[in-house]
């Protein structure tokens, strides 16, 4: 007689003791007693009771369907380890026995007679009753944090669980500096009014904030920040809704939380198509002294010609109101001349970039290779998924959620096996057909059409500057780079210190800017690989 054992553990404690070793011992002296012959042994880890997310029962089921008649049984040490769900216990007893494998507990006593059967029956509803209780209890627990004041499950962005031995969260969550600091100055920047819901997360996203994947923030993850209550002290109970007040320090005020739902929940009133005009071209981008809200341009006539002004539409503005351009347009303009890197620099960062994709590309070997196992499992519980289905063990309704969700499991796998994975030469050579263009900044803004300017005068400001200070202007991260590279007291920067991501971001956008335009500062560049990212 043959068999095989199937352990399972369902917490990382469990995998670290000896649980999984005192139940295979036990499958082991069981088979040894009863002259059956293990032919192997499958081992689930840390693994909880649903089918879905047990890769080695898939495994075991895949195993019998391609040796029929060779496996008699199948032991494990208790039916609760088989499954915790009398539906499934006898869904995947019913499709071993297709195969000719009986389960056998090696602690109960359960038999194919009629009282062994009733037995099993009990033994599986008992561990479908405990599991089910524990899944009441977990509820309850994470209902009574609530109440407690303490947010039971990861805490949101700019907040950390404290450190502190122990698996039970006891205390509430801590702020993560220096992002939570940043999150507060960007939730201050949208409750004075001056930027709109895209401008506030163009700033967010040039300040370095980014989700815990290290991607900039969407804008359904902007409104979800900023109407998120627990950033103003506030738990909301998912299941009852009701409301507590949180133990963990407030990002904001109740009164500054408010102030920025009325702003979030605002409707869109576009405005009307503006027609660029060249005497105006920092329309939308230069703001006012006073109020920081930006200014319109309009044209004044004088005896001879017209003069072109810059000027603030708000009437409360305690700010000069009206801007003459000529003044903006020099400050602007001086200012992209001492931004414009020198060409040794570009070259500089492209050699950086390739550095830091070595280093990474070492650092994620183990990453990568964990994933390809996890995705290889993913496809194998697929397979078995439609075996499943046509044996007439699932429903249809059953079949759908399991793939849909073993589908998500797997493109959230892949969409992080690849986001990450850059082609630095690429890069490099995009930044090398760059030179020309971003080295002489003043030239390139003036040489292109009217229409081009804005979006070009956004990509280098995200939010604009204010008149008589562009200097303390919010510039994007690659620039800030520049800045840092081109220092004479600075000999060296830390690749880890650098927000790579955001860095290809800002160069993918530059490139795709100049690929997408007709202009003559076409004539400055070369040609720009398209693909920087494999």
């Amino acid at each position: 007689m043959n068999g095989i054992i199937y352990c399972r553990v369902s917490s990382k404690e469990q995998v670290e003791g000896t649980s999984l070793d005192s139940q295979e011992q036990a499958c082991r002296d069981y088979a040894v007693k009863q002259h059956i012959g293990v032919l192997k042994i499958f081992v689930e880890q840390g693994e909880s009771a649903k089918f879905a997310d047990r890769t080695q029962l898939a495994e075991l089921l895949s195993f019998c369907r391609a040796n029929p008649k060779k496996v008699d049984v199948l032991l494990v040490w208790k039916l609760d380890r088989f499954a915790r769900n009398v539906t499934d216990h006898f869904s995947i007893k019913a499709m071993l026995l297709k195969y000719g494998v009986r389960v056998v507990s090696v602690t109960e006593p359960i038999d194919a007679n009629p009282e062994g059967k009733l037995l099993e029956t009990i033994l599986a509803g008992f561990a479908q009753f405990d599991n089910d209780i524990r899944a009441l209890r977990t509820v309850q627990g994470m209902r009574r944090k609530y109440q407690e004041g303490i947010f039971p499950t990861k805490p949101p962005l700019g907040y950390e669980v404290p450190k502190r031995p122990g698996k039970k969260k006891t205390l509430p969550d801590v702020p993560k500096q220096p992002l939570f600091g940043l999150l507060q100055r960007a939730w201050r920047e949208l409750i004075t009014g001056q930027y709109t819901k895209a401008e506030i997360r163009r700033l967010m996203t040039s300040w370095g904030i980014t989700t815990r994947a290290g991607t900039p923030l969407s804008p359904q993850a902007i409104d979800r920040f900023f109407s998120n209550p627990f950033y103003a002290g506030i738990l909301v109970d998912p299941w009852s809704k009701d409301r507590y007040q949180g133990l963990h320090v407030p990002l904001v005020t109740a009164e500054e939380f408010a102030r920025a739902q009325e702003i979030v929940e605002r409707r869109n009133r576009s405005l009307p198509h503006r027609k660029a005009r060249p005497e105006v071209p920092l329309r939308g981008t230069v703001r006012c002294t006073g109020c920081r809200h930006l200014l319109t341009g309009s044209l004044s006539r004088g005896r001879s010609r017209r003069y072109a002004y810059y000027h603030c539409a708000k009437r409360r503005c305690t700010g000069p109101r009206i801007y003459a351009a000529a003044r903006v347009h020099d400050e602007f303009t001086s200012r992209l001349a001492a931004l414009a890197p020198r060409p040794g620099v570009i070259v500089r960062l492209g050699e950086m970039i390739v550095e830091a994709a070595q280093v990474r590309a070492e650092q994620g070997q183990a990453v990568v290779a964990q994933r390809k196992e996890k995705l290889a499992k993913i496809e194998r519980y697929l397979r078995e998924l439609v075996r499943m289905r046509a044996d007439g063990l699932l429903d249809d309704r059953e079949f759908i959620a399991e793939k849909v969700l073993a589908l998500k499991q797997r493109a959230a796998l892949e969409g992080s096996a690849t986001a990450r994975k850059l082609d630095p030469e690429a890069v490099r050579g995009t930044l090398e057909a760059l030179k020309a263009p971003l080295s002489s900044l003043r030239q390139t803004w003036q040489r292109l059409a009217v229409a081009r300017q804005g979006r070009f005068q956004q990509m280098l400001f995200p939010v604009g500057f204010v008149a008589g200070n562009i200097g303390t202007a919010q510039l994007p991260h690659v620039f800030r780079l520049f800045e840092q590279l081109a220092d004479p007291n600075t000999r060296s920067v830390a690749l880890a210190d650098v927000k790579w991501n955001q860095i290809i971001a800002e160069i993918t956008a530059f490139s795709e800017f100049f690929e997408s335009t007709d202009d003559p500062v076409m004539a400055l560049l070369e040609a720009v690989p398209r693909k920087l990212q494999r």
